[in-house]
């Protein structure tokens, strides 16, 4: 089961308790998944893959006092699948059930939004986007991306589930498809408060859960990396030293070196992969790093002046004395 599913499952199973959030999660359920289907009979048809997503319609209708209807239909192509489709009649004790649901006004008359008493509580706006989730909501495994979306066929719907969010917070990003509008997070921390705010208190554990497990390999990583670069810089400047030594040595020998110098050059020789902090503990009296370094740059001087005397020799044909 995906972890999209497993949240679904989740928040599919929560307890139905105040009659106006039933409404607005219905409504809301109704937006992205219903059909209003014409004839002798006015019906709301709602159609999922979800087997928790339809019992969860037909609880909250049957919560509601509604009648409601459940089939299920099974395809085996293009793929093998169940859809499950729930019919809440309209009309019902001579009441059009789309006025409870926001969708109508008090003349019958069909809005484009949502009436506004709705969502006019926190806790309906929460049952809201729980019923978008669950109607048209996906988010991605935590162990691989932070990603959490809402699809929406017209914009009203879209605008509705952003203003929601909005109210508790969350700025989701948009994008417009050719079949309808998209309401996506990125950011961890807007996924979390996304979840925390539709109930999904399992889902949340687990996503922080990923997080503390992806910072700490993010922070050995990185002390791995900035232990690899320090010992390659490291070994690059030891075996660079090591070139400058061996030159002093076949212009003129070691022996042109103060003894403290001459001391370093060899133990450098020996020890070509050693930091200035180790050289400078193998030296008697031990050395600061600091120290060390100062050292190397006096006997890289020394080279650079014996490397010009003998390019002057050179120039000059002089025999070297």
């Amino acid at each position: 089961m995906s972890f999209s599913m497993q949240v679904k499952g989740e928040v599919a199973r929560l307890p139905i308790e105040h009659q106006c959030c039933q409404q607005a999660e219905l409504a809301a359920l109704a937006r992205v998944l219903g059909v209003v289907r014409l004839g002798k009979q006015k019906i709301l048809v709602m159609e999922t893959e979800a087997a928790v997503v339809a019992r969860r319609i037909f609880l909250l209708s049957k919560n509601l006092g509604w009648k409601s209807l459940i089939t299920i239909n099974r395809y085996s192509r293009p793929r093998r699948r169940r859809l499950f489709t729930v019919q809440i009649p309209l009309m019902q004790q001579e009441h059009n059930l789309l006025q409870d649901l926001g969708f109508v006004d008090r003349k019958q008359h069909l809005m484009d939004t949502l009436d506004p008493n709705i969502l006019e509580k926190n806790c309906c706006r929460k049952a809201f986007l729980r019923g978008c989730f669950l109607g048209s909501g996906f988010v991605g495994n935590p162990k691989n991306a932070y990603h959490l979306e809402l699809f929406f066929k017209t914009p009203a719907g879209a605008n509705e589930a952003i203003r929601a969010l909005t109210s508790f917070g969350v700025n989701p990003n948009t994008r417009k498809h050719r079949d309808g509008y998209e309401l996506y997070l990125k950011e961890a921390d807007q996924v979390v408060e996304f979840l925390r705010i539709i109930g999904a208190n399992q889902a949340v554990l687990q996503v922080e859960n990923c997080r503390v497990i992806k910072d700490m390999r993010n922070q050995v990583n990185r002390l791995v990396n900035c232990e690899t670069a320090n010992l390659e810089k490291s070994v690059e400047a030891g075996l660079k030293q090591v070139a400058v030594i061996e030159e002093i040595q076949s212009l003129a020998g070691l022996g042109v070196l103060p003894p403290a110098l001459r001391e370093l050059a060899e133990l450098r020789l020996l020890h070509p992969e050693a930091s200035l902090s180790d050289l400078g503990k193998l030296l008697t009296p031990s050395l600061s790093k600091s120290g060390v370094y100062h050292r190397f740059r006096e006997i890289s001087r020394i080279a650079d002046q014996l490397r010009k005397k003998q390019s002057m020799v050179k120039r000059d044909g002089t025999p070297n004395n």
